[in-house]
Protein backbone atom coordinates (compact mmCIF):
# COMPACT_ATOMS: atom_id res chain seq x y z
CA UNK A 1 0.00 0.00 0.00
CA UNK A 2 1.41 3.44 -1.25
CA UNK A 3 1.38 6.08 1.31
CA UNK A 4 -0.71 9.04 0.95
CA UNK A 5 0.64 11.59 -1.10
CA UNK A 6 0.46 14.65 0.78
CA UNK A 7 -1.66 17.40 -0.57
CA UNK A 8 0.63 20.57 -2.30
CA UNK A 9 0.72 23.56 -0.32
CA UNK A 10 -0.76 26.77 -1.05
CA UNK A 11 1.31 29.81 -1.84
CA UNK A 12 0.95 32.06 0.90
CA UNK A 13 -1.69 34.76 0.10
CA UNK A 14 -1.19 38.89 0.05
CA UNK A 15 -1.81 40.10 3.02
CA UNK A 16 -1.63 43.43 4.40
CA UNK A 17 -1.60 44.66 8.21
CA UNK A 18 -2.75 47.75 10.12
CA UNK A 19 -6.41 47.44 8.34
CA UNK A 20 -6.00 48.20 5.25
CA UNK A 21 -6.83 45.97 2.53
CA UNK A 22 -6.31 45.42 -1.08
CA UNK A 23 -8.85 47.48 -2.38
CA UNK A 24 -8.00 50.67 -0.82
CA UNK A 25 -4.50 49.85 -1.89
CA UNK A 26 -5.75 49.79 -5.30
CA UNK A 27 -8.20 53.10 -4.67
CA UNK A 28 -4.51 54.88 -3.40
CA UNK A 29 -2.29 53.60 -5.96
CA UNK A 30 -5.11 55.19 -8.74
CA UNK A 31 -5.45 58.58 -7.05
CA UNK A 32 -1.74 58.96 -7.21
CA UNK A 33 -1.73 58.11 -11.02
CA UNK A 34 -4.55 60.63 -11.54
CA UNK A 35 -2.97 63.04 -9.76
CA UNK A 36 0.03 62.78 -11.42
CA UNK A 37 -1.72 63.01 -15.06
CA UNK A 38 -3.61 66.43 -13.56
CA UNK A 39 -0.05 68.26 -12.71
CA UNK A 40 1.22 67.21 -15.74
CA UNK A 41 -0.91 68.90 -17.32
CA UNK A 42 0.09 72.21 -19.60
CA UNK A 43 -2.18 73.71 -18.79
CA UNK A 44 -2.39 73.51 -14.89
CA UNK A 45 1.74 73.27 -14.78
CA UNK A 46 2.27 76.61 -16.32
CA UNK A 47 -0.75 78.06 -13.89
CA UNK A 48 2.06 77.04 -10.80
CA UNK A 49 4.97 78.99 -12.50
CA UNK A 50 5.70 82.59 -11.41
CA UNK A 51 4.75 85.21 -13.95
CA UNK A 52 6.86 87.26 -15.71
CA UNK A 53 7.22 90.63 -15.04
CA UNK A 54 5.87 92.92 -17.73
CA UNK A 55 7.38 96.29 -18.53
CA UNK A 56 5.09 99.37 -18.24
CA UNK A 57 3.29 100.19 -21.02
CA UNK A 58 4.83 103.34 -23.05
CA UNK A 59 3.46 107.12 -22.75
CA UNK A 60 1.77 107.89 -25.72
CA UNK A 61 3.07 111.06 -27.69
CA UNK A 62 -0.36 112.39 -26.96
CA UNK A 63 0.03 111.90 -23.47
CA UNK A 64 3.58 113.48 -23.22
CA UNK A 65 2.37 116.71 -24.94
CA UNK A 66 -0.59 117.13 -22.68
CA UNK A 67 2.02 116.82 -19.74
CA UNK A 68 4.54 119.45 -20.53
CA UNK A 69 0.84 121.52 -21.40
CA UNK A 70 -0.43 120.81 -17.70
CA UNK A 71 2.75 121.54 -16.20
CA UNK A 72 2.88 125.49 -17.82
CA UNK A 73 -0.94 126.34 -17.61
CA UNK A 74 -0.66 125.26 -13.83
CA UNK A 75 2.93 126.43 -12.77
CA UNK A 76 3.20 122.95 -11.20
CA UNK A 77 6.37 121.23 -12.43
CA UNK A 78 5.56 118.26 -10.21
CA UNK A 79 2.62 116.65 -11.99
CA UNK A 80 3.12 112.84 -12.72
CA UNK A 81 2.99 111.20 -15.97
CA UNK A 82 0.31 108.79 -15.03
CA UNK A 83 -2.05 110.96 -13.79
CA UNK A 84 -1.59 113.03 -17.47
CA UNK A 85 -2.29 109.94 -19.35
CA UNK A 86 -5.38 109.11 -17.83
CA UNK A 87 -6.75 112.48 -17.69
CA UNK A 88 -5.94 112.93 -21.73
CA UNK A 89 -7.50 109.76 -22.25
CA UNK A 90 -11.04 111.01 -20.15
CA UNK A 91 -10.19 114.15 -21.68
CA UNK A 92 -11.32 112.90 -25.32
CA UNK A 93 -14.14 110.71 -23.64
CA UNK A 94 -15.90 113.92 -22.18
CA UNK A 95 -14.59 116.30 -25.26
CA UNK A 96 -15.41 114.69 -29.05
CA UNK A 97 -12.85 117.83 -30.42
CA UNK A 98 -10.31 117.41 -27.85
CA UNK A 99 -8.23 115.41 -30.51
CA UNK A 100 -8.11 117.72 -33.22
CA UNK A 101 -7.85 120.87 -30.62
CA UNK A 102 -5.06 119.22 -28.38
CA UNK A 103 -2.15 119.81 -31.51
CA UNK A 104 -3.07 123.22 -31.20
CA UNK A 105 -2.39 123.50 -27.54
CA UNK A 106 1.16 122.19 -27.66
CA UNK A 107 1.81 124.60 -30.58
CA UNK A 108 1.07 128.08 -28.28
CA UNK A 109 4.12 126.64 -25.95
CA UNK A 110 7.20 128.57 -25.46
CA UNK A 111 10.42 129.27 -23.52
CA UNK A 112 10.15 130.99 -20.62
CA UNK A 113 6.01 131.34 -20.69
CA UNK A 114 4.11 131.79 -17.38
CA UNK A 115 0.92 130.59 -16.91
CA UNK A 116 -0.80 133.93 -17.37
CA UNK A 117 0.98 134.58 -20.53
CA UNK A 118 0.03 130.86 -21.77
CA UNK A 119 -3.50 131.34 -20.92
CA UNK A 120 -3.36 134.97 -23.27
CA UNK A 121 -2.00 132.69 -26.24
CA UNK A 122 -4.87 130.57 -25.70
CA UNK A 123 -7.57 132.80 -26.17
CA UNK A 124 -5.99 134.39 -28.77
CA UNK A 125 -6.55 131.20 -30.47
CA UNK A 126 -10.32 130.80 -29.43
CA UNK A 127 -8.85 127.75 -27.38
CA UNK A 128 -9.50 129.57 -23.81
CA UNK A 129 -12.40 126.87 -22.41
CA UNK A 130 -10.41 124.39 -23.14
CA UNK A 131 -7.24 125.49 -21.40
CA UNK A 132 -9.35 126.48 -18.20
CA UNK A 133 -10.86 123.43 -18.11
CA UNK A 134 -7.77 121.88 -18.25
CA UNK A 135 -6.95 123.57 -15.26
CA UNK A 136 -9.86 122.67 -13.52
CA UNK A 137 -9.35 119.20 -13.95
CA UNK A 138 -5.85 119.27 -12.52
CA UNK A 139 -6.78 121.03 -9.38
CA UNK A 140 -10.40 118.85 -9.06
CA UNK A 141 -9.44 115.36 -9.85
CA UNK A 142 -12.35 114.89 -12.11
CA UNK A 143 -13.02 115.99 -15.76
CA UNK A 144 -16.74 116.99 -16.62
CA UNK A 145 -19.85 117.73 -14.39
CA UNK A 146 -22.94 115.80 -12.88
CA UNK A 147 -23.27 111.91 -13.75
CA UNK A 148 -21.26 111.79 -16.73
CA UNK A 149 -18.30 113.24 -14.56
CA UNK A 150 -14.87 111.28 -14.74
CA UNK A 151 -12.97 110.95 -11.27
CA UNK A 152 -9.10 110.68 -12.73
CA UNK A 153 -7.38 111.64 -9.34
CA UNK A 154 -8.19 112.46 -5.73
CA UNK A 155 -5.26 112.20 -3.63
CA UNK A 156 -3.17 114.36 -6.41
CA UNK A 157 -5.56 117.12 -6.90
CA UNK A 158 -4.09 120.39 -6.76
CA UNK A 159 -6.71 122.47 -4.75
CA UNK A 160 -5.29 120.31 -1.36
CA UNK A 161 -2.31 121.07 -1.83
CA UNK A 162 -1.65 124.53 -0.34
CA UNK A 163 -2.35 123.40 2.76
CA UNK A 164 -0.79 119.90 2.78
CA UNK A 165 1.62 120.94 5.22
CA UNK A 166 -1.01 120.97 8.25
CA UNK A 167 -4.27 119.15 6.41
CA UNK A 168 -4.44 115.65 4.70
CA UNK A 169 -6.84 115.14 2.09
CA UNK A 170 -10.48 114.88 3.52
CA UNK A 171 -11.89 110.96 4.14
CA UNK A 172 -7.95 110.56 4.46
CA UNK A 173 -6.22 109.28 7.71
CA UNK A 174 -2.86 111.58 8.55
CA UNK A 175 0.28 109.45 8.36
CA UNK A 176 -2.10 106.02 8.24
CA UNK A 177 -3.30 103.93 10.68
CA UNK A 178 -2.83 105.40 14.80
CA UNK A 179 -1.83 108.40 12.93
CA UNK A 180 -2.98 110.54 16.25
CA UNK A 181 0.04 108.59 17.93
CA UNK A 182 2.77 110.39 16.13
CA UNK A 183 3.62 114.70 16.87
CA UNK A 184 1.32 116.62 14.25
CA UNK A 185 3.45 117.83 11.15
CA UNK A 186 5.19 121.67 11.55
CA UNK A 187 3.31 124.44 10.66
CA UNK A 188 4.72 127.41 8.81
CA UNK A 189 3.06 129.84 10.35
CA UNK A 190 4.10 130.83 14.14
CA UNK A 191 1.62 131.35 17.00
CA UNK A 192 1.47 134.95 17.94
CA UNK A 193 3.20 135.91 21.49
CA UNK A 194 1.37 138.12 23.80
CA UNK A 195 3.72 141.18 24.74
CA UNK A 196 4.96 140.96 28.89
CA UNK A 197 2.91 143.67 30.55
CA UNK A 198 4.80 146.43 31.94
CA UNK A 199 5.40 145.95 36.03
CA UNK A 200 3.11 148.03 38.40
CA UNK A 201 5.08 150.16 39.55
CA UNK A 202 4.60 150.17 43.80
CA UNK A 203 3.03 153.57 44.97
CA UNK A 204 4.36 156.30 46.48
CA UNK A 205 4.91 156.64 50.73
CA UNK A 206 6.30 159.49 53.46
CA UNK A 207 7.84 157.44 55.92
CA UNK A 208 5.88 158.00 58.26
CA UNK A 209 3.63 154.43 59.41
CA UNK A 210 0.47 154.75 59.10
CA UNK A 211 -2.15 154.84 62.16
CA UNK A 212 -3.78 151.25 62.94
CA UNK A 213 -7.73 151.06 63.17
CA UNK A 214 -8.91 150.58 66.68
CA UNK A 215 -10.70 147.64 67.20
CA UNK A 216 -13.99 148.36 69.13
Amino acid sequence: MKPPVPAPKKAPGFKLTGGISRRHMLIGLAALVAEAGFWSNPLFSNAQTAPVPTAPPQPSPEATAFLSFSKRITGHADLKLETASRMEAAMRKTYPDFAAQSPKLAALLQNEQDPKALLAAATDAGLRELTLAIVAAWYTGTIGKGQQAIVVSYAEALMYQPVADGQTVPTYCNYGPLWWTKAPPEIRVSAPVEPAAAPVPAPATTGTPEPKAKIL
